[in-house]
């Protein structure tokens, strides 16, 4: 804002150089000019008192008949942090200047009317103003001609000379634009009132605080700028919204547990592919939930799509029952390991400050099944609450673990359709996780096992290889529990109540 700084800015070392304060003496300049905002003649002490900051105080001659008024009028400016005091030649004395100095307040004498002086300097500041305004309506028609969010603060950057400019929702930067500073700024932040007035959002300008700009004027360009960011950020909600209707299609058509994932995608197939979902295509899904697992809030997804962003600014967020929902394509495992590093350097702060956490689904090597990834996901994120807010974990590294953190048996089967997949689609599924399950309640022993089954040792020990190749993970200590509690619930019959062990699983789950 070249012309800006160049001609609006009024300070007291420009208008003593050319300006309206040439005829005045300085008895005493502050090391750093002072902005000049306002001018003000004051004819009684009182009035001091209601100046504004960034104000020259003229003293009228009848301030100026005794010494201590004019004191008195220093300290008062002083404390209104107003740009100068101007006095009558004849009435200062020494005493006034050291007071002026050691208030660190300019101090000028004026041989002139003092009325004149105070005319002349609203004056200027009423050019100046002018030019402000001419200056605010330029940039308003320039920024409203932006569209996205990124491009109106790019504008309001390029404007200030490129200082770095924000969106922020309690403290946390939704999107920025311009340079940010090393050195210590001024913080001038704007609310940006929605429709609903419910999205607690502000635009912040930091600017150096070394006075190479107005602020008032800062804070103007801001307000100037409120329409375009709200317009922005509506619109692109709007189309973000828009572009997330096949997502949040799919995790509303989310099969139940039990139910085969092929025979879900023979029966939607067709609407799968109007929404634009193929088969042969690989992605991991994304959950994104806070604690109470609640319906998520409107003011939140306008907040959590603009973070989004900074992850994968192409795939959609979208708003469904229990959290949000993203399913991103990864074709192979070095994309999916770089998303979900994205997910835990560039949202984990801020899903902490949230109070969220996040899920993240395996990547298989085969095209997976849609629904199932949702679930993954989802599971994941409920796991993820052991370990606190701003937690990102992925079904890849839990596995048959997150049976531990669920107590009800629907949810418990959910995990070991996702985590053991060949156990759940064998033909003789029951006949081995009966097997299993007698082997783990006979603390490991084939011998014990075999005889409360009433079969052969070597019948017992080729069933528990049969699980091993059916991915039952029977020699990881550290996954016995977790796979105890779903043999337990896989005992039951497939539809109605399984034959939960509550008593027992609550045992294992205490001991260390």
């Amino acid at each position: 804002m070249h012309r800006s700084k160049s001609v609006t800015r009024l300070d007291v070392a420009g208008l003593l150089a050319h300006g309206s304060l040439r005829g005045t003496t300085p008895l005493y300049l502050t090391p750093s000019s002072a902005t000049i905002e306002n001018v003000v003649l004051v004819s009684q002490l009182e009035a001091i008192q209601r100046v504004r900051p960034n104000t020259v105080v003229v003293l009228s001659p009848a301030m100026g008949a005794g010494g201590w008024l004019v004191s008195a009028a220093l300290r008062h400016a002083w404390e209104r942090r107003a740009s100068a005091v101007v006095v009558a030649e004849s009435t200062y004395s020494t005493a006034v200047i050291g007071l002026a100095e050691r208030l660190g307040i300019t101090l000028l004498a004026s041989d002139e009317d003092p009325a004149g002086v105070a005319l002349a300097m609203a004056a200027e500041i009423g050019a100046a103003l002018s030019v402000v305004d001419a200056e605010l309506a330029r940039f308003a028609r320039a920024v409203a001609k932006d569209t996205s969010l990124g491009d109106v603060l790019k504008t309001i950057s390029n404007e200030l000379d490129g200082v770095g400019i924000s969106v922020e929702y309690d403290g946390v930067v939704l999107a920025s634009a311009g340079m940010p500073l090393r050195e210590a700024a001024e913080v001038i932040a704007v609310e940006i009132r929605g429709g609903n007035n419910a999205v607690r959002s502000t635009l912040t300008a930091r600017v150096p605080a070394s006075g190479v700009h107005n602020l008032q004027l800062v804070r103007s360009i801001l307000e100037v700028a409120i329409p375009a960011v709200r317009a922005a950020w509506l619109l692109g909600d709007f189309l973000e919204a828009s572009r997330a209707v096949p997502t949040a299609a799919l995790a509303g058509l989310d099969q139940g547990p039990g139910s085969s994932g092929r025979a879900f995608e023979i029966e939607h197939r067709h609407l799968l592919t109007q929404l634009g979902w193929r088969p042969e295509d690989k992605y991991v899904a994304l959950w994104i939930r806070s604690q109470a697992g609640n319906d998520p809030r409107s003011e939140l997804t306008a907040v959590l799509r603009l973070l989004w962003r900074k992850v994968a600014a192409r795939r959609p967020l979208a708003e469904v029952s229990g959290g949000w929902l993203a399913l991103v394509p990864a074709e192979n495992r070095d994309v999916s390991s770089l998303l979900e590093a994205r997910v835990r350097t560039r949202l984990a702060e801020t899903l902490a400050e949230l109070g969220l956490v996040a899920g993240l689904s395996a990547w298989r090597e085969d095209p997976p099944l849609l629904p199932a990834i949702v679930r993954e996901a989802r599971l994941a994120a409920e796991s993820a609450w052991a370990a606190g807010p701003g937690t990102v974990l992925s079904f890849a590294n839990l596995g048959v673990a997150a049976a531990t953190t669920f107590v009800e048996s629907d949810a418990v089967r959910l995990v070991a359709e996702l985590a053991l997949p060949r156990l759940m689609a064998s033909a003789d599924r029951d006949v081995i996780v009966a097997a299993v399950a007698a082997f783990l309640d006979h603390h490991g022993s084939v011998s014990l096992a075999a005889k409360a089954l009433d079969l052969h040792r070597n019948t017992l020990q080729a069933r528990l290889n049969r699980a091993r190749e059916l991915g039952v993970p029977l020699d990881s200590p550290a996954e016995m529990l977790s796979v105890h509690l779903i043999l337990n619930v896989l005992r039951g019959p497939i539809r109605g109540k399984p034959n939960f062990q509550k008593p027992t699983i609550e045992t294992r789950k205490d001991s260390p």
